[in-house]
């Protein structure tokens, strides 16, 4: 059976001595039959050079496994760098969620109110 695994990533994993580790712990992972790694961005607003280059060894790591890397939650300065990168078109990176239209306490409907439309 095929497992989703969700890794909350953040800049002190990307750099220094915390990688080889995190690497060890992503092979744990798709050895345990984690198939599809999900990466969540949300923690990282921008990314230096180092750490885009750790990230392409994620991926790399992944896919010589044959799972899947799936990437949410990219800020917008991430998502511009992937696009001037053309990294976009390397990694699945699931689109930001959308905002409710109508954000509201209301817990019951609006009365009173009447079509125009005759």
């Amino acid at each position: 059976m095929s497992v989703i695994v969700k890794i909350i990533l953040s800049h002190q994993i990307l750099e220094g001595s915390l990688f080889p580790q995190f690497q060890k712990e992503i092979e744990r992972l798709i050895e345990s039959d984690g198939k599809i790694m999900m990466i969540d961005f949300s923690n990282i607003k921008f990314l230096k050079n180092s750490e885009l280059m750790a990230v392409v060894a994620i991926m790399k790591l992944v896919r010589d496994s044959g799972c899947i890397l799936l990437i949410s939650a990219m800020s917008e300065q991430v998502r511009m760098l992937f696009e001037l990168t053309g990294l976009e078109q390397i990694f699945q990176c699931l689109p930001p969620p959308e905002e409710p239209l109508l954000k509201s306490d209301l817990t019951e409907p609006l009365g009173g109110l009447q079509s125009v439309a005759s």
